[in-house]
């Protein structure tokens, strides 16, 4: 009996370093491999979106994350600002405009190719948070192919309940993964009024 698993053991033994003699020879053979450019630069892509995803979710990172308790799921994006323009508070368009440098540095590492693609082709259901946790239901999209908005009447309610005011008011913007629901993208939106620029 002993000597029936003592020949399992050994087999299993002998199944895994073969496994890491192979995973060894590939990544050895990988380093002589040339991509072309497309792949090279979804590789790099890829790299640098995990390096965020890591960096947001260091313990040190914690302190950055929105007023919205318990909502905030595995991936929340580092803050950014933005000034109200007067065409953010314009009736008759009911969109935030997002900086598109912003976009791309700070939410783009957090969506996967899909969400990108439908972003960019379509428009994207987000759930936009308050400091209170009261939820606004808005699309984020591409918008005439040169900027990306966070639209619908609710952005305008938003506004109004808020008493934001155009060319005075900031605000500071978080894009997270909801913490139960792990597939609802949302925003969280806090006003911070007539906070002056850092110079």
């Amino acid at each position: 009996m002993a000597n029936s698993s003592s020949n399992v053991s050994n087999s299993s033994f002998q199944e895994e370093s073969r496994d890491v003699y192979e995973a060894a020879l590939l990544l050895y053979n990988m380093k002589h491999i040339t991509l072309d450019p497309q792949a090279a630069h979804q590789l790099e892509q890829e790299k640098a979106r995990q390096k965020y995803i890591l960096q947001c979710s260091r313990p040190n990172y914690q302190d950055h994350l929105p007023p919205v308790q318990g909502l905030v799921g595995n991936y929340c994006s580092k803050p950014f600002q933005k000034q109200l323009t007067k065409s953010d508070l314009k009736k008759d368009q009911q969109r935030l405009l997002l900086n598109k440098s912003h976009v791309k540095q700070f939410l783009y590492p957090l969506l996967s190719s899909g969400e990108v693609k439908d972003v960019e082709n379509r428009e994207i259901g987000v759930h936009v948070y308050d400091a209170e946790g009261k939820v606004y239901e808005m699309k984020f999209k591409l918008w005439a192919e040169k900027a990306y908005v966070l639209k619908t009447n609710e952005w305008l309610r938003f506004c109004s309940e808020h008493g934001l005011v155009e060319t005075k008011d900031w605000i500071t913007i978080w894009m997270f993964k909801h913490a139960t629901d792990t597939h609802q993208l949302c925003f969280a939106i806090i006003p911070n009024y007539n906070l002056l620029p850092s110079l």
